[in-house]
């Protein structure tokens, strides 16, 4: 009876061990992060993304798709009024050469690069420089150290001047006003904030 006992003991005991041993196995065992194994924590598939003029243009430019929300942002004055992310990025030929490779990982960039918003865009909707000026004819948006009103719609024609486009004031994502954006345009010349010219480097 007690040598019976023992083998009966013998074989629970095994039983117990093999089973240890393959609850062991089955269990989620400590990665190799130095081994550059996986870190354990669940990382965002990156996965390939088609652009089309209909895509969701938040599920990478989440900071833009909120600026549309924010009232000291001016794309949020586009989005009370309806109109869609496609209403100012028309360049479909660009944004679709912009958007090649890009997955759901990629980094979207700050700034735009490889398109740009033709003026044809804003003046459709918005009226020609010189409807603009006489809009803004008593603007003092722009007003220097010494108290010179500049019309921003109206500025004396010079090689600088004429390369001005619309979005170098009218920064849509970005949160301020107009007339301080417009300002922080104006500063990247006149860093003297003084609009007449000469002031800087006397003429020869």
């Amino acid at each position: 009876m007690g040598k019976t006992n023992a083998r009966l003991r013998h074989l629970v005991l095994g039983l117990a061990v093999a089973a240890a041993a393959v609850l062991v196995g089955c269990a989620p065992q400590a990665n190799d992060v130095a081994g550059g194994g996986s870190t354990g924590k669940d990382e965002p598939a990156a996965v390939d993304f088609s652009w089309s003029q209909e895509a969701d243009c938040a599920m990478c430019h989440a900071a833009e798709s909120a600026s549309m929300e924010d009232a000291s942002c001016q794309a949020a004055m586009h989005e009370q009024q309806g109109v869609p992310c496609s209403g100012c990025h028309a360049d479909e030929a660009g944004l679709a050469t912009a958007h090649e490779g890009a997955t759901t990982a990629s980094s979207a960039p700050a700034r735009l690069k490889s398109t740009s918003i033709d003026e044809s865009t804003c003046t459709s909707c918005h009226g020609d420089r010189a409807a603009l000026a006489v809009e803004t004819a008593e603007s003092a948006a722009l007003v220097d150290s010494q108290g010179t009103t500049a019309n921003p719609h109206e500025l004396p024609s010079s090689p600088d001047h004429d390369g001005i486009a619309c979005s170098d004031c009218h920064q849509m994502h970005v949160a301020g006003a107009a007339g301080e954006l417009a300002k922080k345009t104006c500063i990247a010349c006149h860093h003297e904030d003084v609009f007449e010219c000469g002031t800087c480097h006397e003429e020869q």
